[in-house]
């Protein structure tokens, strides 16, 4: 990971890039500054965290403020000022339009080139808090494997309000070859790039599979086993250390935030039960 920061009395700007997530950048900002009209090549969110200011996109204004999020899809003259001359607080993600492409083809078939959204603007608090959320954990130290996993989850949320499922089920033995693999590896800290190489899959294409076979994404059915697995370990009594290492997680803070996730539960109140 990359971070850019600049910082002058109470403004900063944050940039979150990684070469191993080339598709994003994602930027967290509390600035005054103002921007004119606009456009980029890739597909755009953002939110207000502190303050409002004027939205514009697809000839129309927003009174732009908390709860709500923009939405700016490729090529769209767009620009969003302060109200007031203080700084305002707000995240700004940028994706690649072909990754957004490809996460929209997980969900249909029977499209063939990127479908804009046909939203400028999201009013939902809910959806406000989660991509909040998502940003927040982007820059936090979790793993890139997670960071890519809950983008996913997100925008295939986001892309499925606007986009027909395809209904038909992919049928193909290679669904089973890679849940076997992943049983038998899950020790390993798999990518879904080192999977698609695996098999001689496209990653998305192998996302498509997951998801329509039982609705979760390769990452999430690889923690699934890897929490399985733990669980069996705490009945015996083993540290929790131990089986973190055992079971192949990056570090004992890593295993806690899945189990708990998973469980409902910390590992060592797991395992209480049990000694």
């Amino acid at each position: 990971m990359k971070g850019k920061k600049i910082e002058k009395k109470d403004k900063f700007t944050n940039i979150f890039i990684d070469n191993k997530l080339p598709f994003l950048e994602l930027r967290h900002s509390n600035t005054g500054n103002h921007y004119k009209e606009h456009i980029h090549d890739s597909f755009s969110m953002g939110i207000n965290i502190k303050g409002e200011s004027i939205y514009k996109n697809r000839n129309k204004e927003y009174n732009f403020k908390e709860n709500l999020i923009a939405i700016i899809n490729p090529e769209e003259i767009h620009s969003c000022n302060a109200i007031s001359k203080d700084n305002h607080e707000f995240y700004m993600l940028y994706l690649d339009k072909n990754w957004c492409y490809e996460i929209q083809k997980t969900i249909s078939n029977k499209i063939n080139s990127f479908q804009n959204y046909p939203n400028a603007l999201i009013n939902s608090h809910t959806f406000y808090e989660e991509f909040k959320t998502l940003c927040e954990f982007i820059f936090s130290k979790a793993t890139v494997q997670e960071k890519e996993n809950e983008l996913i989850e997100f925008f295939t949320k986001l892309f499925e309000n606007s986009i027909p499922h395809t209904k038909e089920k992919l049928e193909d033995k290679n669904f089973e070859k890679i849940c076997k693999y992943l049983k038998k590896h899950f020790k390993e800290n798999i990518s879904l790039e080192e999977l698609a190489t695996k098999f001689n899959l496209n990653p998305f294409y192998i996302i498509r599979l997951f998801k329509q076979n039982i609705n979760m994404t390769p990452h999430k059915y690889l923690i699934n086993i890897k929490i399985n697995h733990s669980k069996e370990l705490l009945k015996k009594g083993e540290t929790l250390v131990d089986t973190a290492l055992e079971c192949g997680f990056a570090d004992q803070s890593h295993f806690h935030r899945n189990f708990l996730n998973i469980v409902a539960t910390t590992p060592n109140q797991y395992r209480k039960n049990f000694i």
